[in-house]
């Protein structure tokens, strides 16, 4: 499941595929959600498995989970809540990637450049930040989302 303000069909085509051609007995769908607490309930209640989580529900979410993996805690940002046997558990996949990529591609710690100020360049940054970058410039369209970021 997803749950996006603005739900898409490629995530759906992509993870269904990836299941059909895994052998998985699983099915993604999105969802625009009114009511977020009902939603993360229902997360719960119906026993799914997990979900990821879009703008703008990746802060909102935190309050509605039982725990926060170290990624999610360290930028207070989520994008994916596994349910295990009732127990929400939050992570940011994101910046858990980023940081493995930076590690297994040894990343010189040089200046960066880094484009966007949503929910991915939170995580770039948190990264990029807990992996000892020090200098680097931000861009985004909303100076004030940029400023806060870089912050």
């Amino acid at each position: 499941m997803s749950m996006a303000a603005r739900p898409g069909n490629f995530g759906v085509r992509f993870h269904n595929h990836l299941y059909q051609q895994l052998g998985l007995n699983f099915y993604y769908k999105t969802f625009a959600p009114n009511d977020l607490a009902a939603a993360v309930a229902g997360i719960r209640s119906l026993g799914i498995r997990g979900s990821a989580v879009s703008m703008p529900f990746k802060e909102a979410c935190i309050e509605l989970v039982d725990e926060l993996d170290a990624s999610a805690a360290a930028i207070q940002s989520i994008n994916t809540i596994v349910n295990t046997d009732g127990h929400l558990k939050a992570f940011n996949t994101d910046y858990i990637a980023v940081a493995q990529l930076m590690e297994s591609h040894a990343v010189p710690r040089s200046a960066f450049a880094l484009r966007g100020s949503g929910g991915m360049a939170k995580a770039v940054a948190f990264a990029l930040r807990d992996a000892g970058f020090t200098e680097g410039l931000i861009v985004a369209r909303n100076e004030q989302a940029g400023r806060r970021l870089a912050e």
